[in-house]
């Protein structure tokens, strides 16, 4: 199953997802309730996906991340696949997301 996070808008030209020069902030408590959300299914493979963020430092990296380690946390046998924005090929941002614990890396 395919999950979307960081869902509020985009600022690519790419996606049919509504666009905004500034988005809200990102909701803290998305890894966790993301997490809940995937053990409740029963799931034993995710895709994780999400929208450009390239309003922010670390272009949402980091918050991929945690999100990919909390869903590690409550089913460490999950396998979990992350479907990234391109980072603007900031190959520092990419590694953060590589280095998760995920299990296949897309783009």
């Amino acid at each position: 199953m395919s999950f979307c996070f960081i869902f509020f808008s985009c600022r690519c030209s790419f996606c049919a997802v509504k666009t905004s020069r500034k988005p809200p902030p990102l909701d803290e408590n998305e890894p966790d309730k993301v997490a809940n959300a995937i053990s409740e299914w029963g799931l034993d493979y995710v895709v994780l996906t999400s929208v450009d963020r390239d309003d922010l430092d670390d272009q949402g990296s980091n918050h991929f991340r945690k999100v990919v380690q909390a869903l590690k946390r409550k089913k460490n046998d999950l396998l979990v696949e992350a479907l990234t924005p391109d980072f603007r090929g900031e190959l520092d941002l990419v590694e953060n997301v590589a280095l998760s614990g995920l299990d296949v890396y897309a783009h």
